[in-house]
C-alpha cells in the first residue's frame, strides 16, 4: 500500500491503511460495556479528542422498521453551511440523529486518524508533523428489520474527492455525480473476498467537508477473507441498501 506522505488534510492509502489498521486492532480489544445516552444533532463538537478505542453500546436496543431518512441535500434546498470537524462523540450524537427510525448502531470503536501536515520551514530530509488532533473514526455493527452489518464513518475536512474512494476501497462501477448544491458523490458497490459485500458512499460538499461511510455484510466494514480478522459474517447482505446509504451521507441533518 502506498506509504508517500500526503498534503495536509488529505486520506490517501496510508491514512487509508491508518483507518483499516484501527479497526482490525478494536476487534482484537476485549470489550468495555458503556452506555450511550441519545444528545440532540446540534450539539457543538467537543474538545480533548479521543484517542483510543473504547466499546459502547446504544441506549436504545432491538431493531426498528428500515426506511431511507426522510431528508438529503441531494432534495433539499441548499443552505450555507460551514465544514465539519466534528469529535468521536459529536459524530456519534450526529448519525444517531441521521439516521432516525431507519436502524439502531452500536459503537464498537471510536478514535482519531492521525493528520499528517507539511513542516513550516520545509528543506532537505523535510518532517512531516501530525496534527494532534486528528479525525473522528466510529465503527461498529449497524442493524434493521434482523439484519446485522459492520460499518464505519468518518466526517473530516478534506483537500481529496470522493473518487479516490472508489479506488482506495476496491469498489466497482463507482457511480460519480453533482448534486444540485454542488456536493460531489460517489457510491459502489464491492465484492473483495467471496462471501463479502460492501458499500461505499462518498460525499465532498462545497465547504470542504468529506462524508464517508462504509457499510458491509461482516464485521470489517470494507470487506475480508473469511475467518480473518474482522472476516466474521453477520448476513448475506449488508443490512442497508446502496441508496439509503446515499440518502445517509447526503443528510442535511450532519
Amino acid at each position: 500500500m502506498n506509504t508517500t506522505l500526503p498534503p495536509a488534510r488529505d486520506l490517501p492509502p496510508h491514512r487509508h491503511a491508518q483507518v483499516r489498521a484501527t479497526l482490525v486492532r478494536a476487534a482484537s480489544e476485549p470489550r468495555q460495556a458503556i452506555r450511550l445516552v441519545p444528545v440532540a444533532a446540534t450539539v457543538v463538537a467537543v474538545a480533548g479528542l479521543v484517542a483510543s478505542a473504547v466499546w459502547l453500546v446504544p441506549s436504545d436496543s432491538g431493531p426498528q422498521a428500515a426506511g431511507p431518512p426522510t431528508t438529503s441535500s441531494s432534495t433539499a434546498p441548499a443552505t450555507a453551511r460551514g465544514p465539519l470537524h466534528p469529535s468521536p462523540d459529536d459524530l456519534i450524537a450526529r448519525f444517531r440523529v441521521v439516521l432516525g427510525e431507519t436502524a439502531t448502531f452500536e459503537v464498537t470503536t471510536k478514535s482519531t486518524v492521525p493528520r499528517t501536515t507539511q513542516s513550516q520551514n520545509p528543506g532537505p530530509g523535510e518532517v512531516k508533523l501530525e496534527d494532534p488532533d486528528g479525525d473522528a473514526l466510529v465503527a461498529g455493527t449497524l442493524t434493521t428489520a434482523g439484519v446485522t452489518g459492520g460499518f464505519s464513518l468518518m466526517i473530516y475536512p478534506s483537500d481529496s474527492e470522493p473518487d479516490e474512494w472508489c479506488r482506495l476501497s476496491r469498489t466497482e462501477d463507482c457511480d460519480l455525480s453533482t448534486l444540485p448544491d454542488g456536493s460531489r458523490l460517489a457510491t459502489g458497490a464491492a465484492q473483495p473476498f467471496p462471501g463479502s459485500v460492501s458499500y461505499m458512499a462518498c460525499l465532498k460538499r462545497p465547504d470542504g467537508t468529506l462524508v464517508l461511510m462504509r457499510l458491509s455484510n461482516q464485521e470489517d466494514p470494507g470487506g475480508a477473507a473469511i475467518d480473518s480478522p474482522g472476516g466474521e459474517v453477520y448476513s448475506p447482505q449488508p443490512p442497508l441498501t446502496l441508496d439509503q446509504l446515499k440518502a445517509i451521507v447526503t443528510s442535511d441533518k450532519w
